[in-house]
């Protein structure tokens, strides 16, 4: 299946979910895929503080990471989902697009954590354990 392929079946479908002409649905997507092609870079910071900085390690386990663009996660319930480079880089233009775009080397793992859950759930299920020092 060829690129081109897919964005044409990607584009019937959303013209036939968002009640579009053909056209109208390829623009859209198209205008989606120059936004998300924005955050790459971010993507690609997201997916390494995530995994590998530990940032969702308290609700999954990761079964398979690649390295930089592609993973396979399991949550607590036993559901297995995949995180590809272009999930995650629309999921960050939705997260930034409303406010200021930090670099992505201030990305931390706590906000990859809060990024990867809001494109998994929606929004943020599971939180970290916090510990408190004890003031003596």
């Amino acid at each position: 299946m060829t690129e081109n392929f897919a964005a044409k079946r990607a584009a019937r479908r959303y013209a036939r979910e968002h009640h579009l002409s053909y056209r109208q649905a390829l623009a859209a997507l198209g205008a989606e895929r120059a936004v998300a092609a924005r955050f790459v870079h971010h993507a690609e910071r997201i997916l390494i503080e995530a995994v590998e900085g530990c940032g969702i390690t308290h609700w999954c386990t990761v079964e398979s990471w690649d390295g930089s663009s592609s993973t396979t996660i399991t949550d607590l319930g036993g559901e297995q989902f995949t995180l590809s480079l272009d999930d995650v880089a629309s999921a960050a233009a939705t997260h930034f697009g409303a406010g200021a775009t930090p670099s992505p080397l201030d990305i931390d793992s706590y906000l990859a954590d809060e990024i990867v859950q809001t494109l998994l759930f929606g929004g943020i299920i599971y939180r970290p354990q916090v510990r408190r020092r004890r003031v003596a």
